[in-house]
């Protein structure tokens, strides 16, 4: 029982992780440690409306990245017999993590499955191994919102775009024994050993209504004028799943741990759930705003102003039966009017010519983290070479560096990045790849 509190310990924080830590789908983006592109590079516009009204800044464009990880993978696939000895669910759970895109060159091995369990008398210990990396100290947080790309069309100023939104936070906690525990400590008589979860997420997609343009312009912006450019972004939304959580896994331990009477685990569960069916309205607001001059750039972007879904769910709980020893799922209403939201996202960004260098960092404030990005591009002839460095969720520094080609309006872009995309948080290397097609 005591692997099965700890292996849904697992699960909760690993579920809600993959996306957190997705990669950059821009190899010139990532080359620059993931800063927001100056002049509206590829996007820029999902993290701040005003750059669909900024003019493209040089050599700008957009482009595709190409999935060279997938090719390995389909090569040698993990294994997903759980009775097959090479089996390691570990493994599986870093795929999450890190989907293949990009070609992983350096990717720490994964958690060995085994843990070790020491038995004396009245004396229980637990020796989680290589897993003892996964669990966060005492409290987890992450989460992220995503706006995915939203192609459409404008009309003078004003815009009309679609768009999908995927949405996740979770929040993991033990008490103080139960961490001790995990760390390797023994397990105590009379205590009360406790895990708390709370996760929830939702998907949807729907149209973008909105105005970018110049508020304050003299002369050009790129030639030695200013600018002010503002935005603003309605979005309209359908809800297409949703789900909600609390959990609570407990036990307390006897007078003598290994006594006639088994330890109780107990756990409690409150569930809301819909597919598409339940899905209703959204609505969000986002706005944005960039000043353009002397070759200096700076803006910043607020997201999901007020943004709120409406639901209607299946509310559920799940409890231990003390009279039989299981564990029971009970559903107490369907169809029951349930509202959700989705926080603020806040991202403030500067880029700056210095010569042939263009030089950007950047602040996002997310959802449960700050993340800071910095990279620089220079272009010599047809060859650019770019670098860059960031903080990432795991606020561990991460670096890149990459090289572009270009053919007249074609061009190709690679990219190297370290990352801490795994269970264990250790240092890995990628590669990028892309397509660019320059204006």
């Amino acid at each position: 029982m005591i692997r099965r509190v700890l292996l849904l310990s697992l699960l909760i924080f690993v579920a809600g992780s993959g996306l957190a830590r997705a990669q950059m789908f821009s190899a010139r983006r990532m080359a620059m440690g993931g800063v927001i592109l100056a002049g509206g590079g590829l996007g820029s516009d999902a993290a701040n409306v005003a750059y669909r009204g900024v003019p493209p800044a040089p050599n700008s464009g957009s482009g595709i990245t190409l999935p060279i990880g997938v090719i390995p993978l389909l090569a040698n696939p993990p294994e997903l017999d759980s009775d097959d000895p090479d089996f390691n669910v570990y493994e599986l759970a870093n795929l999450a993590y890190n989907p293949p895109w990009n070609l992983q060159l350096i990717s720490p091995e994964a958690p060995a499955n085994d843990i070790t369990i020491a038995v004396g008398r009245n004396h229980l210990a637990v020796d989680l191994g290589d897993m003892k990396s996964i669990f966060p100290g005492g409290q987890g947080k992450l989460g992220s919102v995503m706006n995915g790309p939203a192609p459409g069309f404008g009309v003078r100023r004003f815009f009309l775009a679609a768009a999908p939104l995927v949405f996740y936070q979770n929040d993991l906690s033990y008490n103080e024994p139960l961490r001790d525990a995990i760390d390797g400590d023994e397990f105590l008589p009379n205590t009360n050993y406790e895990m708390l979860d709370h996760g929830g997420g939702l998907a949807a997609v729907g149209v973008h209504l909105g105005w970018a343009g110049p508020l304050v312009k003299t002369g050009d912006p790129r030639a030695g004028g200013t600018g002010l450019y503002a935005g603003a972004r309605l979005k309209l939304m359908r809800g297409l799943a949703y789900a909600e959580a609390d959990n609570v896994v407990s036990f307390v331990t006897a007078d003598t741990l290994f006594g006639s009477d088994p330890v109780d685990v107990r756990y409690a569960g409150h569930y809301y759930d819909t597919g598409p069916d339940g899905g209703r309205l959204g609505r969000g607001f986002d706005l944005g705003a960039v000043w353009l001059g002397a070759g200096f750039e700076a803006g910043l972007g607020v997201n999901d102003l007020g943004t709120r879904f409406d639901w209607r769910v299946r509310e559920s709980v799940a409890y231990s039966d003390t009279a039989s020893g299981e564990y029971v799922q009970q559903v107490i209403a369907r169809g029951r009017s349930h509202a959700s939201t989705v926080p603020v996202t806040v991202a403030a960004n500067v880029a700056a010519r210095a010569g042939r260098f263009l030089l950007a960092a950047d602040v996002v404030r997310g959802v449960n983290a700050t993340t800071g990005h910095a990279g620089a591009e220079t272009w010599l002839g047809r060859c650019a070479l770019r670098g860059g460095a960031f903080l990432d969720p795991n606020q561990i520094v991460q670096f890149s560096l990459g090289t572009g080609v270009r053919f007249g309006r074609l061009g190709v872009d690679l990219a190297l990045a370290t990352n801490s995309r795994n269970l264990s948080r250790e240092r890995g290397l990628e590669l990028g790849a892309g397509l660019a097609l320059y204006r």
